[in-house]
């Protein structure tokens, strides 16, 4: 039988040319938690690249697999209120943060950070060495957060990769706009787990995880950090010093805080383990631009006109094949013991 299949959702990796005539749509994440509702998340940007806020949701229409289907539900950032979102912040505490007021330039750049984010929005901190430690679970308290990044001290070697897989772990049942910050000053040099597991595990639970490179070139491993952005449909950052990362930051909760939602009901009937293209068309864009999606439908993928009758042979097949075993061993503790005989062993 065809396992249950995870959500996948499409994630920006780097913001497309603008169309020259308007703003364009940057399709961030889609939902199918709810089945039939799909809910689609997606950023709008204008040819500077600001951020568009005040969109209505008649300015919007969305296909699945090439055909529109009826807005159901919308949220702006303006028009309606700013998305809370959920994020997990990952903080290098190795030795090498002591060096050039990293430490304390990290710890500003993340409270500007905490300031810019949506009300409602939940946190997590990880801070990462030679271990990997939950300094602050989720919480909506932006000053518990602050005090656990105070109470952070540079030790110890660098596991950045364990520590991305410690954060997407944390969002495991969590639904809605989900994201990961993972900073670092240097390259891995103490995981357990190669950089391939949390890409793996951050594509199969649709969480973008965005890396930070703090520090001069060099010093940062460049490709690692790419790979992981770019295969989560993240994006990734570079500052060489404190100012540098504390913009950062600041734009990351800037485009946090410019969210808009969409949802829609598929057509599909019933969750059936196929992959469904998402397209969402803003009314002032060129031509036929639009913002792009994917997203899998859990189930077991049904069966193509023409051959149902095969495919509920073999399911009665592989069922019967499952179940016999027991069966067996049931019908075995059944049979009752000869006359005369202990039946207990």
């Amino acid at each position: 039988m065809i396992p249950w299949l995870i959500a996948f959702a499409s994630i920006a990796a780097d913001v497309p040319p603008p169309s020259a005539g308007g703003p364009a749509v940057v399709v961030t994440q889609a939902d199918e938690s709810a089945f039939p509702e799909i809910r689609v998340y997606y950023e709008m940007r204008r040819p500077d690249g600001t951020f568009v806020r005040d969109a209505r949701r008649e300015d919007f229409r969305v296909t699945e697999d090439g055909r529109d289907r009826p807005i159901v539900g919308f949220e702006a950032p303006i028009t309606v209120q700013a998305r809370a979102t959920t994020v997990v912040l990952v903080v290098d505490r190795s030795g090498s943060m002591r060096q050039g007021g990293k430490m304390d330039g990290m710890k500003r750049a993340v409270g500007t950070f905490l300031d810019g984010l949506p009300g409602g929005s939940r946190v997590a901190l990880i801070a990462f060495g030679s271990g990997v430690d939950l300094a602050c679970p989720f919480t909506t308290d932006m000053a518990r957060v602050r005090d656990a990044v105070s109470a952070i001290e540079p030790e110890g070697a660098t596991r950045y990769y364990d520590a991305v897989a410690a954060a997407i772990g944390l969002l495991e049942g969590e639904t809605g706009r989900r994201a990961i910050l993972a900073l670092t000053d240097g390259q891995d040099t103490a995981s357990r787990l190669p950089i391939e597991a949390p890409i793996a595990e951050a594509r199969r639970r649709s969480v973008p995880v965005h890396t930070l490179g703090l520090g001069e070139p060099g010093e940062i491993d460049d490709e690692a950090l790419d790979r992981i952005a770019t295969e989560t449909r993240g994006r990734s950052y570079r500052a060489r010093d404190a100012e540098g990362l504390k913009a950062i930051y600041q734009e990351l909760a800037e485009r946090i805080g410019s969210s808009y939602s969409l949802s829609y009901q598929t057509d599909r009937k019933i969750p059936d383990g196929t992959f469904r293209p998402i397209r969402v068309y803003y009314a002032f864009a060129e031509g036929e631009e639009a913002g792009e999606a994917g997203v899998f439908i859990r189930g077991m993928v049904v069966p193509a006109p023409g051959w149902p009758g095969l495919f509920l042979v073999l399911v009665a097949g592989l069922t019967t094949l499952a179940v016999l075993p027991g069966m067996l061993a049931a019908r075995g503790r059944a049979v009752p013991a000869p006359p005369g005989r202990d039946a207990s062993i």
